[in-house]
């Protein structure tokens, strides 16, 4: 079966509930019954939409089989206030420890790029094809160099950015996160951490 890249800027609105389906496979989403709503729609398209993502769509049916988002960031940036409260406690997990993953302070730079989505719809191989063509678009486009951040809550998101040569910058432990005491993100199978990757591109 042939595939088509398609490299465009923001994903648009028709395109909103096939990215829900990429999120609610994610393991922490997962862990904690992230569904589709008009809420969640809209907190996509407000990350996604002015930023640049990368998709691989069948030639044919034109459905999403693989997306790499990129946000980009600069420091100071303000945070995007999430609409829908389960997507939100999700991010403010991957945020919570700034401090361990600032990119500006580790690499003295005022702009990088954040990795927010990567997913693929069954078939294997296409997440780190469309990670790899959307770092050497994003390459192509800024600054030398240039600043990639990401997070791998998934075992084959892990695996994806270590092959990429991805340097692992911080670890949090699912089970050690809690929210008014109580473990958020408790029923994530063989995953137990999130893992916080940057790397540097020349």
């Amino acid at each position: 079966m042939k595939k088509l890249f398609k490299t465009k800027k923001g994903v648009g609105r028709a395109r909103a509930h096939e990215l829900v389906g990429f999120l609610e496979e994610e393991t922490l989403s997962k862990s904690i019954g992230l569904g589709l709503d008009e809420d969640l729609r809209k907190d996509l398209l407000e990350i996604l939409n002015d930023n640049l993502s990368v998709i691989v769509v069948h030639n044919r049916t034109n459905e999403i089989l693989a997306l790499a988002s990129l946000v980009l960031e600069y420091d100071g940036m303000p945070e995007v206030k999430l609409a829908h409260k389960k997507f939100a406690l999700t991010m403010e997990y991957i945020r919570h420890r700034q401090d361990d993953m600032d990119v500006y302070k580790r690499f003295k730079c005022n702009k990088c790029v954040n990795i927010a989505f990567l997913g693929t719809h069954r078939e294997k191989g296409l997440a780190t094809t469309v990670l790899k063509a959307a770092l050497a678009f994003a390459k192509e486009l800024g600054p030398t160099p240039l600043y990639f951040h990401g997070e791998g809550s998934a075992l084959a998101s892990q695996k994806i950015f270590e092959n990429l040569e991805f340097e692992i910058i911080h670890r949090c432990k699912n089970e050690e996160y809690e929210v008014d005491g109580e473990v958020l993100f408790k029923n994530t199978g063989d995953v137990k951490e999130l893992i916080c990757y940057v790397k540097e591109m020349h």
